[in-house]
């Protein structure tokens, strides 16, 4: 256990200091690119036979789009190359845009009679992306299987073995993916590549008997990655980020947009429930991570999970390094907000690092403003495990019949946990042999903020006393006490007479602000997502221009920063597409002069701070070497 004590008599000014996530640095753009020539792949008349789909693959030029015949089946694995060039390389289906979902609506499985369908034979994929392949934008098709297959589509095949191998610059759109029906499939799409973006589509029976299966999946790309308005399901986990070893050394997938995506588990896959089909998928969670840095997840809805292949929660922090095999594994930078849990056997699992292993340490996860409901007391609502740091749950509305939460091994730095609404459960706030309340708060989460919750559900007596709890907190007997506006119908606002209403630490209702939720999640289960003429996140750049700048960009080795005089003494550093340190200098009174000739990567992000620390600005840089 870390020596707290020590700490405390080192630096008491600065130990409990909470430090915020930070958000991704880039958004991918995904708007619907202008090509200069056409090729057609169908039955007749066309310049490719529908058996030719890879020669005309090969044959295309960036700048094309490729036509496939609305209803037709193209049977076949195929493999998309590196071209020259950054012209797009459209692959769709020939229909006019009219018969397909609007650029700024999901696909579902009513528009399969109108698309092409690619096949993927038993065991092979569908589409494979090469090493350096890039630009390719496909759209308005159907990629199914033959059979059970292990990936049905492949952005890298998880081999390559540095970024510069990686295929890139890759957008999925309205794609109707989806497993055998009855032989399932490991996974939809593995994401080993660099800026992919996977947006408005249905990706279905991705699902296997004994083993983890998923819609999404990625351990060998270092991102971005933009997953928006999407129907996402996985028998194991729905979207899981690490979980198998890099190749690449020090890899962290990065800067990672989760938004108005519908995570789902049918429950004719689970054993029991009248629907139930008679498989036994091996269930685990909605959304993992054990390798993933800067993550923004806002506005989805997650819906059933439940205890099987393993015991329940639905959303998973633990960073996993595959027996030490990459100890730079990472779980850092989370920001959790606006978001519906619903119909789960558990909550959140947290991590603060690999059982017994010196990886670094989770830190830095908002969750704020997000509502479950329907959660059984099979497991807990929030698990803290191994000594995480700087963990601030503020403002959740949680209606769950488990433990509030429980705790193990070292203990977790820098936690708030704040004007929330919870289930009390059994047990309320516990730790592994510390009992309940102070007494694991004191041991677990020392020097936290720990204010101003309700816990729902107590009828009192030693586990639920206020005086084993920090001041301001409250112990209602019931949901029916609390005054939700209709809960009976899953409205959780308050109503103006809750004795909670502007009783928050910030003078706001207790809870999650449920008007700015509805916002975030009203489009999720319909489908719809502002077009990207329409999306805030297209710019990648977080710089205020007023105060920073550097050029030229693209550059060729030798880059100017300019910034504010008041920035003298303050730190420039430069980040790899993995989220790694590959250079810092110290910022000059003016213009600082850098070097970048020894430094190769795809991309560079640089930051810039002043002398106190403070962030000046971040911008994405282009090698041209």
């Amino acid at each position: 256990m870390r020596s707290l004590a020590l700490l405390s008599a080192l630096c008491p000014a600065v130990l409990f200091a909470q430090t915020l996530p930070e958000l991704p640095q880039v958004y991918l753009e995904t708007c619907y690119p202008l090509t200069n020539s056409v090729l057609t792949v169908c039955n007749s008349g066309c310049d490719y036979a529908n058996g030719q789909l890879q020669q005309a693959i090969n044959a295309a030029q960036p700048g094309t789009t490729i036509l496939l015949q609305s209803g037709h089946t193209y049977s076949g694995s195929y493999t998309l190359p590196a071209k020259t060039g950054d012209a797009w390389i459209v692959i769709r289906s020939n229909v006019p845009d009219s018969q397909l979902p609007a650029a700024d609506k999901r696909i579902d499985p009513g528009y399969a009679g109108v698309m092409a369908n690619v096949r993927a034979p038993v065991n092979q994929s569908a589409f494979t992306f090469l090493s350096g392949a890039h630009h390719y934008y496909m759209m308005g098709l159907e990629v199914s299987t033959a059979g059970y297959v292990y990936d049905i589509i492949r952005a890298g095949d998880g081999t390559q073995s540095s970024v510069d191998q990686l295929p890139h610059d890759i957008v999925f759109d309205r794609l109707f993916v989806h497993g055998d029906a009855t032989l399932g499939t490991k996974r939809g799409i593995a994401l080993n590549s660099a800026s992919t973006a996977v947006v408005n589509c249905h990706i279905s029976d991705c699902k296997v008997v004994g083993q983890d299966a998923q819609a999404v999946a990625g351990w060998n790309g270092p991102g971005p990655f933009k997953l928006v308005n999407n129907y996402l399901e996985g028998s194991g986990e729905n979207v899981m980020f690490g979980g198998a070893n890099p190749v690449i050394q020090d890899l962290v997938p990065s800067d990672i947009e989760v938004r108005n995506n519908h995570f789902f588990k049918p429950l004719s896959w689970r054993i029991g429930d009248p629907s139930y089909a008679g498989t036994a998928w091996c269930i685990k969670n909605l959304f993992e991570l054990k390798n993933a840095q800067r993550i923004l997840v806002e506005g989805n809805i997650f819906e059933n999970n439940w205890s099987h292949c393993q015991s329940g929660f639905a959303i998973v922090f633990t960073p996993r390094t595959q027996s030490g095999a990459s100890l730079w594994s990472r779980v850092t930078d989370i920001t959790w907000r606006y978001n519906i849990l619903k119909n789960s056997d558990g909550g959140f699992n947290m991590s603060g690092h690999d059982d017994q292993l010196n990886n670094p340490v989770s830190t830095r996860i908002l969750i704020e403003h997000n509502l479950a409901y329907g959660l059984s007391n099979v497991n807990k609502l929030y698990q803290f495990l191994n000594g995480l740091e700087h963990v601030t749950i503020r403002h959740n509305t949680n209606l769950n019949e488990g433990t509030t939460t429980s705790a193990g091994g070292d203990p977790s730095l820098f936690l708030t946990f704040q004007d929330n609404i919870c289930g009390y459960g059994g047990y309320g706030v516990c730790g592994t042999g510390a009992g309940c309340g102070n007494n694991t708060i004191n041991t677990y989460f020392p020097g936290s903020t720990f204010s101003h919750n309700v816990l729902v559900g107590t009828q009192g007596g030693p586990n639920g006393n206020p005086s084993q709890y920090p001041p301001n907190h409250w112990f209602p007997a019931g949901v029916s006490a609390v005054g939700f506006a209709d809960a009976a119908n899953d409205d959780y606002a308050l109503l103006p007479s809750s004795a909670y209403a502007g009783a928050g630490s910030d003078g706001t209702d207790i809870g999650a602000n449920i008007d700015s939720l509805t916002a975030h999640t009203a489009n999720v289960l319909p489908g719809v997502w502002p077009s990207c003429s329409g999306i805030p996140t297209s710019a990648p750049s977080l710089a205020d221009r007023s105060r920073f700048s550097v050029f030229p960009n693209p550059t060729n080795g030798l880059l100017t920063v300019h910034s504010p005089t008041t920035a003298s003494g303050g730190v420039i550093a430069l980040f790899d597409p993995t989220g790694r340190e590959v250079l810092r200098a110290k910022q000059r009174e003016s213009d600082t002069v850098i070097d970048l000739e020894a430094v190769h990567a795809s991309f560079l992000i640089l930051r810039v701070t002043d002398a106190r620390g403070a962030l000046i600005g971040t911008e994405r840089l282009v090698p041209l070497h």
